[in-house]
């Protein structure tokens, strides 16, 4: 599945692509997409739309920054590589 990732005037957020949604709160939401965890960070940031059936996400709010992290494994899968 693609993903696309929409950033206008910094304000508004559109992501396809969303499998899961981790965290949101008015600072961050962090979310799976793709495959790949994203971490948006910001300032009164809002759910407008979501749509796990297609996919998609809408945050308004302003955005900061954007990255990809890794997933965490847990302690065991560390352990036995």
């Amino acid at each position: 599945m693609d993903s696309t990732i929409t950033l206008t005037n910094q304000t508004n957020l559109f992501l396809s692509g969303v499998e899961k949604v981790i965290t949101v709160c008015p600072t961050e939401v962090i979310v799976e997409q793709a495959g790949k965890r994203l971490c948006i960070l910001g300032e009164n940031m809002e759910i407008q739309r979501l749509d796990l059936e297609n996919k998609i996400l809408i945050v308004d709010g302003l955005v900061f920054q954007m990255k990809y992290a890794m997933k965490k494994q847990g302690f065991m899968k560390r352990i036995f590589k």
